[in-house]
Order: structure tokens, then sequence, then C-alpha cells
């Protein structure tokens, strides 16, 4: 685990890889722009209410745009950088795993989709713990918890499909559930971190890989050992 989480940081001076950072900041930063614009104008509206009915809607209004900006931007985020990730993966194979030969084809549309699918699920599950936020341990055992489970599949599949077939690569992440999803509750926590939530899903991405080659390493040694082993009963 720290070992992927090392390789995964030690690779964000590659020029690749900061293109891909640079890139993924600047779209984010820019639909994010849209989207408070567009709750802005709405604020403008509600405040053309007339009476204490304008004033609190003004008000729900301006807090509203406060609790979207905080929970869609890690996952517009994920979203955005989910379209790079193919890249961020050819990258760190590039550089760890030379000599791979070409991943299995992943359609565009299938890309896209589970960028949506990861924003929206993240989203979903931040509005649903929400209620808890006034227990706060329980709050971020809820958030980190989750988040770490929904996340760590997500971000495994990534590598996952690109190398296995998907019925081998969820029989795989079914044997280290355990791993995966404390994986996610890492990627969980740096991705609620001002400023470091920028560029968390590249890094997230990069890690997975590591931990992905890890896993898949783990595994290839032990059905070695277990072909070498001699038969029962052998003398």
């Amino acid at each position: 685990m720290f070992a992927a989480v090392s390789k995964a940081l030690g690779q964000l001076g590659d020029p690749r890889i900061q293109k891909l950072i640079g890139l993924s900041i600047a779209l984010t930063i820019a639909v994010f722009i849209a989207v408070a614009l567009l709750a802005w104008y709405l604020v403008g509206w509600l405040s053309g209410l007339s009476g204490w009915w304008g004033d609190a809607a003004q008000f729900a209004g301006l807090l509203g745009t406060v609790v979207i900006a905080w929970f869609t931007f890690p996952a517009l985020a994920a979203a955005i950088s989910a379209i790079f990730a193919d890249r961020v993966i050819d990258a760190v194979e590039a550089r760890h795993y030379p000599g791979r030969p070409a991943p299995l084809e992943v359609p565009l549309w299938s890309v896209i989709f589970d960028g949506v699918k990861l924003a929206a699920l993240s989203l979903i599950v931040n509005i649903l713990a929400l209620p808890f936020v006034i227990f706060p341990p329980l709050y971020a055992v809820i958030v980190y918890g989750v988040n770490g489970w929904l996340l760590g599949r997500e971000y495994y599949e990534m590598p996952a499909f690109r190398r296995l077939q998907r019925p081998v690569a969820k029989q795989l992440y079914r044997a280290h559930k355990g791993q995966f999803t404390l994986g996610g509750v890492l990627i969980a926590f740096i991705s609620t971190i001002p400023f470091v939530n920028l560029i968390a899903p590249i890094i997230a991405t990069a890690f997975m890989v590591h931990l992905f080659e890890s896993v898949v390493k783990l595994e290839s040694d032990r059905a070695a050992s277990v072909t070498r082993r001699p038969p029962s009963g052998a003398n």
C-alpha cells in the first residue's frame, strides 16, 4: 500500500502526468465556474421575491450554492479525470511496467459512463450522509467508509478492465476487497483536502495501478508456489 502511494507521488514530476494534471484542473475549474454561475443566477432570481420570503429564499440559495460547491467538486473532479484515466495508466505502465502487451480495448462511451457513474454515486452518498454531520465521528465513519468502498471499486476497475476480462477482474476484486477498500478510504481522504483534491483523481488512478499490479503479482506468485509444491505424500 505505502509502496503504491510512494510510486504514485514519485511520478508527479513526469511531463506526461503534469500535462494531464493541467488539463484536468483547467477543465474541472471551467465546469465548476459554470455550475457556480448558474447557481448564482438562480440566487439572483430568488432575490426578486418580495418581503421576508425573498430574504429567506436568497439566504437559502446562497447556502445551497456553498453546499453544492462543497459536495459536487470532488465528484466533478473525479468524473473529468476519468476521461484522462487511460492516459494516466499508460504513463504509469510505461515507466514502471514496460514491455506489457497492448491493453484490452475499452470503448470511449464506457469510459465516459464510468466517470459519470462515479460522480453520481459519490454525490448521492455524500448527500445521504449529510444528516449525520451533527455527529462528526459517525459522519466521518460513514463518509470515508462508504466512499472508500465506492472509490476503491471504481478506481480498481480502471486498470483492471484494461488487463483482465471483466469476470476475472471482478473475481480478483472480491478476493482482495478489503485491500482495495482501504485504498479507496485513502483516496476519499485526499479528495477532501483543499487544493489537493484538484489532482487527487490523477494520484488515485496512478496509485490504483500500482495496487492492482501488486495484487496480480501476489496471485501469480501464489499460483506458482502451488504449482511447484510436490503432491501430498510424495517422497
